[in-house]
């Protein structure tokens, strides 16, 4: 008897699993108003086929996609259908059809109310890697939009405020397209690009040190009353320090720095002293005797010497 059971409790066991694992990608998702876009998110459940619907398909539709031209879905398509410029609600519903298992993601549609630009870092260097940047779209409350597909966006490169002459401003930067990079961009990028138009994503290239301001700006003409953003680049050069980490030497050894710029991932060693750079050594932190020198740096050679016990440090600066 205890034999026949163990097929059927390791049946349920493993349909207990599969219940508790089975999970949506987002439990809500924010999608802006257009009369123009019909603004899309890709909805996914880890595990299963699914049948979708939506409780208002005037607000939202959902559409599943099929994997490998079987009749299984685990991914759907969310439009936009909304056609009233204010907040509205339809509630998606996955569910199931082995196990009846019901999953649910909440969309909301409002109207984008300012837009930021965001970035990991707002420094650049010459030549070197590129700088992704994205348009964060906020409603009313400050809500971020979970996506901007298929909104098109004009990217300018804008002077400086302290420049009272754009001609005394040569573009220290430069937009570029996915196409023209080593990057993937997402698939909204791709078809946009070779339509000719700008997402909420581009790449920036430094071309010269200096600063640089960048804007976007919506242009759906319901839109035409929000604010345009912009973000303020830092455009260095990729100088590096050999060794960069910290050296320990006895009195009386000695070892010789060495100063390079990264240009497209490649190191140049760069002579000094320099017209540009120096090195300058500040010392006397930690020392034994205050009178004394902890090391000593030769400029001609960039050598330095431990003079006595302490702690100094090897700044490169920019003459």
């Amino acid at each position: 008897m205890a034999t026949l059971l163990w097929p059927s409790l390791l049946y349920v066991a493993a349909l207990l699993r599969y219940l508790a694992g089975a999970k949506l990608n987002v439990p809500k998702v924010l999608l802006p108003y257009s009369a123009n876009v019909k603004a899309n998110f890709t909805l996914e459940a880890d595990e299963g086929c699914y049948q979708w619907f939506s409780t208002r398909p005037d607000v939202a539709t959902i559409e599943p996609v099929y994997q490998n031209d079987s009749e299984c879905s685990n991914t759907a398509l969310i439009s936009i259908r909304s056609t009233q410029p204010t907040r509205l609600t339809s509630i998606i519903i996955a569910e199931e059809t082995v196990t009846g298992q019901v999953l649910r993601c909440d969309v909301m549609v409002d109207i984008i109310n300012q837009i930021e630009i965001v970035s990991t870092t707002r420094e650049l260097y010459v030549d070197d890697s590129l700088l992704k940047l994205t348009v964060r779209a906020l409603d009313e409350e400050g809500n971020t939009f979970s996506s901007l597909e298929g909104f098109i966006f004009e990217w300018s490169i804008v002077k400086n405020e302290d420049m009272n002459n754009i001609a005394e401003s040569p573009s220290k930067i430069r937009i570029m397209k996915f196409s023209e990079s080593t990057y993937l961009p997402p698939e909204h990028i791709t078809r946009m690009e070779k339509e000719g138009k700008q997402g909420d994503i581009i790449l920036v290239s430094g071309l010269m040190t200096g600063t640089a301001n960048l804007k976007t700006r919506l242009q759906d003409s319901i839109y035409k009353n929000v604010p345009a953003a912009v973000i303020r680049v830092i455009i260095l050069e990729n100088i590096v320090l050999s060794p960069a980490h910290d050296i320990y030497l006895l009195i009386g050894a000695f070892i010789r720095y060495t100063v390079a710029k990264v240009v497209n991932g490649k190191m140049t060693e760069i002579q000094l002293p320099s017209e540009q750079y120096k090195l300058e050594l500040q010392d006397n932190e930690g020392s034994f005797d205050k009178d004394g020198k902890i090391a000593e740096l030769d400029p001609e050679t960039c050598v330095v010497t431990a003079l006595q016990k302490g702690q100094a440090g090897l700044v490169l600066m920019y003459k």
